[in-house]
Formats: C-alpha cells, sequence, structure tokens
C-alpha cells in the first residue's frame, strides 16, 4: 500500500507502533486494526510476520540500536507529512526511552502515551526501580547495586548462591547475550559474568533468587490516566515459560488477584506515573508475599489475551493520549488460556525430559478457552506463513 497516499487522506490522529518485536506489534495491529483505528508500524525489521496482518500497514525505519539520531531525524521528517499529530506506540524499552528522552523535539508532530523520561526512567532502569521500591517498602528480592568489581567481591560475602546478574537496561542486553539475566553458581562464576557483561558496557545489578517455580509467577496489567485512576484491569498467572528458569511466559492463564492490583497502583501514585503498565511478580513461598520483579512501561508479547477478555488496552491507551472517552472496559474472561505455541511445545519438552510434566498433565492444560499468539480465524495469514516457514525447514533438512 502506499503510506503516503494513506497519511495523505487520514485526518484522524494516527497510530504509529514503533515496533521490533513481532509478537507485541502483532497483537497491537490487530487490537486497533478491528475497531478502525488509523495505524501504522515503524520497524527496522525487512522481514517482519507482522507484515502479513490484513491489518498492517506500514514501512522501514532506521534500526534504533545502530542509530539513535537518524531514528529520530527519521520520526521528525516523518512527522511533518501528518495531518494531525500522531500517537506513538512503543512497544520496546528502547523506543521508549529514546522518544521521551527527545521529547522536546518530537512534540511538535507527535503525543506521547505515558509520563516524562524522569518519571518513566525509574521503571527502566532496574537500578533506579529497586532503590525507587524499597524506599516505599514494597516487598521485592533482595538487590545489590554494582558501581565495580570491588563491590562484587563484598556482596559476595552476603549472598546465597545460585543467584542472577541482572542487566539495569535490560532491552540490548538481550540483543547481545540471547538471555534476559546471567544465572550464577559461584564467586568465580559471578565475577566472570559480571565482566563479561561489562566488558560489553552493560551497567548490573545482583538479585536474590525467590524460591519457587514457573507456577509462582504473576502479573499485573493496567491503564492509568494523568488523575492515576485505573482504567482496565486484568491480571494472569504463568502455567509454563521458556527458555526454562527466567524465561518469557510462554502459556498463562486469566485470573483475578486484587492484592496486585493494590501493589501497582499505590506505586503508580507515589512516582507520579501514567500510561500503559506490565507487572511482573513473583510469589515468595516462604513468606506467601507477592514480590515484584520488574515493571514494563509499555505493551507486552500476551497482550492479545487482554484484549480478548475485554481490555483492549492499546484502543484504551490511543483514545486516551488524544483526549477522548474510550468507554468501560469490562474483564469477561476469567480462566482463559494464552499460549505461544512454538515455544510452549519446546518448554513441554523439556519438562517431559526433566520429568516435571506428564503427558496427560500436558493433554489436560489445554483444555478450556484459549487465545494463541500467532494464530487468529479472523486474521490467519501470519499462522500460515510460519507453518510454511516451518514446512520449509524440514523439507530443507531432509
Amino acid at each position: 500500500m502506499d503510506i503516503s497516499k494513506f497519511i495523505e487522506r487520514t485526518e484522524e490522529p494516527i497510530a504509529l507502533v514503533l515496533g521490533r518485536y513481532v509478537t507485541i506489534d502483532l497483537a497491537v495491529v490487530r487490537s486497533l486494526g478491528k475497531i478502525n483505528i488509523p495505524t501504522l508500524v515503524l520497524t527496522p525489521n525487512a522481514k517482519y510476520l507482522a507484515s502479513f496482518s490484513k491489518y498492517y500497514k506500514g514501512t522501514i525505519c532506521p534500526d534504533l540500536k545502530h542509530d539513535e539520531k537518524k531514528y529520530i531525524d527519521f520520526l521528525l521528517d516523518f512527522g511533518k507529512n501528518l495531518n494531525t499529530k500522531g500517537v506513538l506506540l512503543p512497544n520496546g524499552d528502547a523506543e521508549v526511552s529514546v522518544i521521551l528522552r527527545n521529547k522536546d523535539k518530537l512534540e511538535e508532530y507527535y503525543k506521547f502515551p505515558c509520563a516524562d523520561f524522569d518519571v518513566v526512567e525509574k521503571l527502566l532502569n532496574k537500578r533506579l526501580f529497586h532503590e525507587t521500591i524499597n524506599k516505599f517498602d514494597i516487598s521485592c528480592p533482595k538487590t545489590y547495586i554494582v558501581n565495580k568489581e570491588s563491590d562484587v567481591k563484598e556482596i559476595s560475602k552476603e549472598i546465597a548462591y545460585p543467584t542472577i546478574v541482572k542487566p539495569v537496561f535490560s532491552d540490548y542486553f538481550r540483543s547481545d547475550f540471547k538471555i534476559k539475566l546471567f544465572r550464577v553458581n559461584s564467586y568465580e562464576e559471578l565475577i566472570e559474568k559480571y565482566k563479561l557483561a561489562t566488558m560489553r558496557n552493560h551497567e548490573v545489578i545482583i538479585q536474590e533468587i525467590i524460591p519457587g517455580g514457573v507456577k509462582d509467577y504473576y502479573g499485573f496489567d493496567g491503564y492509568y490516566d494523568k488523575n492515576y485512576d485505573l482504567h482496565g484491569s486484568f491480571m494472569y498467572h504463568r502455567l509454563r515459560e521458556w527458555p526454562h528458569n527466567f524465561g518469557n511466559g510462554c502459556f498463562i492463564e486469566s485470573i483475578r488477584i486484587s492484592e496486585l492490583e493494590e501493589i501497582i497502583t499505590e506505586l503508580v501514585k507515589k512516582i507520579g506515573y501514567h500510561g500503559i503498565i506490565d507487572a511482573e511478580f513473583k510469589k515468595d513461598t516462604r513468606d506467601n508475599k507477592y514480590k515484584i520483579i520488574e515493571i514494563n512501561p509499555r505493551f507486552w508479547m500476551q497482550n492479545g489475551l487482554s484484549d480478548r477478555c475485554g481490555i483492549n488496552f492499546p484502543y484504551m491507551v490511543y483514545m486516551g493520549t488524544i483526549g477522548r472517552d474510550f468507554g468501560e472496559q469490562v474483564f469477561n474472561g476469567e480462566h482463559v488460556k494464552w499460549l505461544f505455541m512454538s515455544e510452549d511445545l519446546t518448554s513441554s519438552l523439556t519438562s517431559f525430559r526433566e520429568r516435571e510434566l506428564s503427558l496427560n498433565e500436558w493433554i489436560n492444560s489445554y483444555k478450556g478457552n484459549k487465545e494463541y499468539t500467532i494464530f487468529s480465524w479472523d486474521d490467519p495469514i501470519p499462522f500460515f506463513v510460519v507453518f510454511a516457514g516451518l514446512i520449509y525447514g524440514l523439507f530443507k533438512r531432509i
């Protein structure tokens, strides 16, 4: 489609999805597209699964990781062509950070969906995040701030192993190492991983591992307006993850736990945040308290599940950003399951080998209402593209 013609004839504010993460982008595009919100995706990915969605319209943009200035210049040039200010919807931490740090340049052409950088940084920066929640006496894993190697040596006298070395900024760490964090089992390994991270210019913190397994992880999602009032409250329980140990939820279930909402609402009001929230908790088996692991001020991979259950977060964020009423969003889907099939199959096979999951448990887990990451009856082509790729890969191996 000719993007320039689409922009030229669109008088309504365009939702601009700043994308690099296929599963998140696809869910957001579908949530907005099905209710006819004008949407464009700006992504550096030339091979892009979301582009096969019937709701997709978009164009290639510079890669933020390689050249931040070029990325901002692109947004400025792009914004000059819009008939009215666009709504920026960043789907990654790096995108959230860069647009807010350059807000003074971009706000001539765009509206922003969340609080300013000085507030949002308290969520993006894991060091500031833990300093903030400790100040408010909110339960979280025991965390140690690291400034130099000698700090690691001192901290090693206090901690128990295994422990984790966690990046202060997770986005590029994951890009460099293909994992979310380092799990270490000894002092020697702790020093080794600290040096490895800092050698790649990553700041880190050291954090205890809260006891418990994958099913002790919970999530809370919500949208807070500028008065810190909550609109749309959604919670989920993790059933399986990939990779095992500190991976992402690949099979989750919608639930209701009011305590999670209370914890996040208290924090939001204290730091002065408004916008979208995705919070991860782990229930500590030692004291049965929900401990905050992290909070993301952006959309998430499992966004399609909340939409399936009556809470369309992308729509609320879009409408709230342009100052329009979005009506009441009512949760209506407890115990609906969401799965990322390819990752869940891999996770399940690992659990079979480690005797953590029986065949009967696995089969029964799929019973009930389900929402899928890629597959949709309303928008099936992305699934068939993935399926065709798997078949092609299989024949190529043969």
